[in-house]
């Protein structure tokens, strides 16, 4: 079995490669599972989202990976926090004390936290509430498509965990009202637009300054709007009797988008985390 050197506390903030920055960012960047236990011995086991640690003990993902409406968080859920760091090796955090024990979520802006003290010196991202230009250089790093794999007693293999980035700029960062569809529409937020697209699994994870590393925003999405309509014929197609031979096409753009730190920069601190 490989040996991987794995760092500790707060990761380095000083300029580097993004390959370097995107190595560090690796050992703090986790998948959420849910454990459901169902009686009898048998759980069912969800791959929720991505997320991060802001200090050794504080890990923040969105609201929606751990209380999404339609598939919502029920008492006596427990949660385990994985990471992949070479396809043999990681590290799996257990949360097991339940919301506002060692869960606590802010729907009004899709944040949550995630208390875990089982590894004191696990590795933290640096994070800024500094205002990000647009044009600004960004990363993104999740655990997005994940599936559950089996190994052969049964455990959940690290296989189906792909760790993926990305790398692009802040397309647009302004200010806006946000309805993801989740019941909570989201007022004034600060979104950072970036030009790649989120998948599902990407929520929670961290945009991060390319450069140093350092956290500006987490996943949320992403949006469309529909910015074309024109009418279109079947050509070729047999078109079933009575049905007309023309129909409306709808063209999309998606937009890929992060919620800034800054609005939970209060709620990060009652837990103790600093710039």
């Amino acid at each position: 079995m490989s040996k991987v050197f794995i760092p500790s506390g707060r990761l380095s903030s000083k300029k580097r490669d993004f390959q370097e920055v995107v190595s560090d960012v690796r050992h703090a960047v986790f998948s959420v599972h849910r454990c459901r236990h169902l009686g009898n011995g048998q759980a069912a086991v969800t791959i929720l989202g991505s997320g991060f640690f802001v200090s050794s003990s504080v890990f923040v993902t969105c609201w929606h990976v751990i209380n999404n409406p339609a598939s919502p968080h029920q008492d006596g859920d427990e949660y385990q926090l994985v990471n992949n760091l070479n396809g043999t090796n990681g590290y799996a955090h257990q949360v097991k004390g339940g919301v506002g024990k060692d869960i606590f979520l802010y729907p009004e802006h899709d944040f949550a936290i995630l208390i875990s003290k089982s590894k004191l010196d696990q590795a933290y991202l640096p994070i800024s509430y500094s205002d990000v230009p647009t044009g600004h250089e960004i990363g993104v790093a999740g655990y997005p498509i994940p599936t559950l794999v089996l190994d052969a007693t049964g455990k959940i293999s690290l296989g189906g965990l792909v760790y993926r980035v990305a790398k692009g700029v802040a397309t647009a960062v302004y200010n806006t009202d946000l309805d993801t569809g989740l019941g909570y529409p989201l007022k004034g937020v600060e979104v950072l637009e970036v030009n790649f697209l989120f998948v599902p699994g990407n929520s929670g994870g961290p945009i991060f300054d390319a450069a140093t590393g350092r956290v500006e925003a987490f996943v949320e999405g992403f949006r469309e709007y529909k910015i074309k309509e024109k009418e279109e014929q079947f050509g070729q197609a047999v078109v079933p009797s009575g049905l007309p031979k023309n129909y409306l096409q709808s063209i999309y753009a998606v937009y890929s988008i992060g919620l800034r730190l800054l609005p939970v920069r209060q709620h990060l601190e009652q837990f103790g985390v600093q710039l």
